[in-house]
C-alpha cells in the first residue's frame, strides 16, 4: 500500500485486503471487457441490412464481417473497461489490516486513505 504521493507506508508488506479487492476488480474487468463482443456482432449482423443482404447472397462473407467486428468490438470494449477500472484502486484505513490503521503521514496526521495498484 502507498500513500497520496507514491510512497509505500510499510515497506515490504503487502495487504491481503487491498490484494483481494485488486484480484475482484481484475477479474470483473475481464467479464466487462466481453460483453461487446459477445453481444454487438451478432446484433450488428442480424439488424444492418446491408450486412444481412451481403451475408444472404454470399454465406463465405460471414467470418471475416464476423472477425471485423469483434475486432471492433474488443477496440471499443478495451478503453471501456480500463476507464471502468483504474490501475490504482483506493482502501479506506479502517478497511485495512490492523497493521495499516495507526499509521502517520509525513505531516503526523494518521492516514485516512491508502492506495494499491490493482495490477493488469
Amino acid at each position: 500500500l502507498v500513500d497520496g504521493d507514491g510512497n509505500g507506508v510499510l515497506p515490504n508488506e503487502t495487504s491481503n485486503i487491498a490484494a483481494e479487492r485488486g484480484v475482484i476488480s481484475t477479474t470483473m474487468s475481464r467479464a466487462v471487457l466481453q460483453a461487446p463482443v459477445y453481444f454487438l456482432p451478432p446484433v450488428v449482423m442480424s439488424t444492418l441490412p446491408p450486412l444481412r443482404n451481403a451475408i444472404a447472397r454470399n454465406p463465405m462473407l460471414s467470418v471475416p464481417i464476423t472477425t471485423y467486428l469483434v475486432l471492433v468490438c474488443f477496440g471499443i470494449g478495451l478503453p471501456a473497461s480500463v476507464a471502468i477500472f483504474p490501475q490504482m484502486g483506493e482502501i479506506k484505513v479502517d478497511e485495512a489490516e490492523e497493521k495499516y490503521q495507526n499509521l502517520l503521514d509525513k505531516n503526523g496526521k494518521p492516514h485516512s486513505v491508502l492506495y494499491y495498484n490493482k495490477g493488469l
